[in-house]
């Protein structure tokens, strides 16, 4: 049996709940995989006799054999074990397998003829008895059985149990390796029929119709009319030679891989039965609807309420640009001391002009402000969506079982997971704000210093000594020097300095602070569109993704579902090959 093949069928019986074809049920009568597979039955192949109570198999074995092997009886509990009629150099390998199958209920009756030394023939009991111990003897040696022979009489040959038992078994090897026997061919003439040759013939074709119409065959196969206990008329000997003849190894192993295709082919017919093509289309209908109403109840609040508000906040805005402010100051000397004196004077100004301003609010309490104004509470919205979907789709019950979003529960936590989402990458934006920009870049350093230190000693200090000697002043003599120097540290010329630095600072910081906001309000614009290197930062993208974890389950069976069937598919084709 191809082993994808059974995965795939194994795969349709889960998501479908559908019944395992009979092939692969533990106690089917069919060849079991290592049957089919070389192992300890090489040595031998088995030939047994299948058949109902009463329609002579024991004494059509004992008259092939040509020694009595079994007791014929037509009364009681009939043959109740099996019966192994082996040559001598295979009965230890046998005796291993029937003692590991059917253990104490096997008796091996051993011979001597070379040409019989690979065939085992075995009497089984009746597939009809009242036993149960019987038909499982014989349920189970069919699934090491190669060539069983169908043993009928012309009172029993239109018996429904026997041609159920044939279908159940022809599931799993090749009509090919069967023989179709119509025992006690003598009764015909007793019962005082005129032409018994034309009433075993039509016996016959009927008997034959019925194997063809059961295992659905293009031609009625070969049926053997025999006498058991009549050797010498109709067609025993006929089967005695068939039975008799030598098969090589090559052909058992050819009898094996035609078994194997015919139960390929019946894996095969159960998958085309499930309509896996419709099951597929319905389930990729189901997927875009729930993906719909989703985008249509719950899309709206998130996309174009929610997230706009959360990305557009103008207090969020002002928090991580005085947070990237912080950092960026801390690497301009001087600078960081205006914003520290500062940085409370402005913040009261603009509590008291802008009203944007207020204490800055934490990212949870955020996305929690920015949901409760959306609308409808989103727990109800994503409960009432799944409601409309399940009274529409009941097969809805089963993809969600482990959540089940119609109820209040599940749907609240669905609503927890989101706020939790978005007020992580709110988190995360300030982040990398204050990574990407706050950050002091090592090539900014003496640009930085220059007009921040160096204008501390340039306006004060160097810058009137410069100018006093490019003016041509005399400063030769050391008084001269010394006396500019003093003139310098003045109290009135440091006032005047210290001042013009003050303003210096003050406008270097307001450029900083203006040229921070700038900068911020670009990165969080670029949050905002669909190819942003970062999803973590993108709001959209995370209530996008959201949205389809809630329809996860469904997508996940529609794309399991179109596996199948392109698997299937192949499958198919490969056992046409």
């Amino acid at each position: 049996m191809n082993e994808t093949l059974e995965k795939v069928v194994r795969e349709v019986m889960e998501v479908t709940g559908e019944d395992a074809p009979d092939l692969l049920h533990e106690d089917a009568p069919v060849l079991a995989p290592q049957a089919m597979r070389p192992g300890e039955s090489d040595g031998f192949y088995l030939v047994g006799l299948i058949g109902g109570k009463e329609v002579g198999k024991s004494a059509l074995v004992n008259a092939i054999a040509g020694t009595e092997i079994t007791a014929s009886s037509s009364h009681g509990r009939g043959t109740d074990t099996a019966i192994a009629y082996v040559h001598r150099d295979a009965a230890e390998g046998l005796g291993a397998l029937l003692e590991r199958e059917v253990p104490g209920h096997y008796r091996l009756k051993t011979h001597d003829v070379a040409d019989l030394r690979r065939q085992v023939l075995l009497d089984l009991p009746d597939i009809d008895s009242h036993y149960r111990e019987h038909l499982e003897v014989t349920r189970t040696l069919l699934r090491h059985m190669l060539y069983p022979v169908w043993v009928s009489s012309v009172e029993k040959y239109a018996d429904r149990q026997a041609q159920q038992m044939l279908t159940r078994v022809a599931a799993g090897n090749t009509p090919t390796n069967f023989l179709f026997v119509l025992n006690k061919a003598d009764q015909v003439r007793a019962s005082g029929a005129d032409g018994d040759s034309s009433a075993l013939e039509e016996l016959r074709g009927d008997y034959a119709g019925r194997i063809a119409r059961a295992l659905e065959l293009r031609e009625p196969p070969r049926v053997f009319v025999v006498s058991a206990t009549n050797g010498s008329r109709f067609e025993l000997q006929g089967l005695r030679r068939v039975l008799g003849r030598h098969r090589a190894a090559q052909d058992v192993a050819a009898s094996k891989a035609l078994a194997e295709q015919t139960q390929d082919r019946s894996l095969v017919r159960w998958l085309q039965r499930q309509d896996l093509g419709r099951r597929a289309e319905a389930m990729a209908r189901l997927q875009q609807e729930v993906e719909e109403t989703l985008a249509a109840r719950v899309g709206p609040m998130l996309l174009e309420r929610a997230v706009p508000r959360l990305a557009e906040d103008p207090a969020t805005q002002l928090a991580i640009a005085d947070e990237v402010l912080g950092e960026r100051v801390a690497h301009w000397p001087m600078v960081n001391l205006v914003h520290a004196l500062l940085s409370p004077v402005f913040l009261l100004i603009r509590s008291a002009t802008s009203r944007h301003a207020g204490p800055p609010r934490s990212a949870d309490a955020l996305v929690d402000a920015s949901l409760r104004e959306s609308g409808e509470p989103l727990a109800g919205a994503v409960q009432s969506s799944f409601a409309q979907l399940r009274r529409s789709h009941p097969q809805l019950g089963k993809l969600y079982e482990h959540r089940k979003l119609w109820e209040q529960l599940p749907s609240e936590m669905a609503a927890s997971e989101l706020s939790s989402r978005l007020a992580e990458a709110l988190r995360r934006q300030r982040e990398v704000a204050r990574d990407r920009l706050g950050r002091g870049r090592w090539l900014t350093a003496p640009w930085r210093w220059l007009l921040t230190l160096g204008a501390l000693l340039w306006f004060p200090f160097v810058q009137p000594i410069l100018e006093a000697a490019l003016g041509h002043q005399d400063i030769s003599h050391w008084r001269q020097l010394v006396g500019l120097i003093v003139s310098v540290l003045g109290v009135n010329y440091l006032l005047k300095s210290a001042g013009f630095l003050l303003i210096w600072f003050l406008v270097l910081w307001l450029a900083l602070r203006w040229n921070t906001q700038r900068r911020v309000a670009r990165l969080m614009k670029s949050w905002k569109t669909a190819n942003q290197p970062d999803p973590s930062v993108n709001l959209a993208l995370h209530a996008l993704d959201w949205m389809d974890n809630l329809s996860e389950p469904v997508r996940r069976s529609s794309d399991h579902f179109a596996s199948l069937v392109r698997r299937a598919e192949q499958a198919s084709a490969a056992t046409k090959k």
